[in-house]
């Protein structure tokens, strides 16, 4: 199963290793890096993307906020949110600002590959 991935991550090291799992079920892979809400949007309406995965802790506009307007921007484009933190508030706050769906970051590696085979058969 091949993608264009748009990883909307500040952190160096955390983008490196979603580089290198997507790498490894995801091949061929196009992987468009972000760090800010900025980029993200940006690189969305420059590139074909068939899902974007998003860091809820980005610095200056969140990735609530960024989901929203990549939501508005690309109204079928699979939005998938992550943060270090879960409760079902912030589930509830991805959900209604437009994701497809909500991954707490100890749970990548396990949850985050049925939903990404799910939203790319989606589309």
């Amino acid at each position: 199963m091949s993608a264009n991935v748009l990883l909307v991550e500040e952190h160096d090291e955390v983008r490196t290793a979603l580089r290198d799992w997507f790498a490894s079920v995801l091949s061929p892979l196009r992987l468009c890096e972000a760090r800010s809400m900025e980029e993200a949007l940006r690189m969305a309406d420059q590139a074909k993307v068939d899902f974007a995965l998003i860091n809820i802790e980005l610095p200056g506009p969140n990735g609530i906020e960024a989901a929203r307007e990549l939501r508005r921007r690309h109204r079928d484009l699979p939005l998938v949110l992550m943060s270090v933190h879960d409760s079902a508030v912030l589930r509830l706050a991805a959900l209604e600002a437009g994701a497809d769906a909500f991954v707490p970051k100890r749970d990548l590696t396990l949850g985050l590959l049925p939903i990404v085979q799910r939203l790319l058969v989606r589309n």
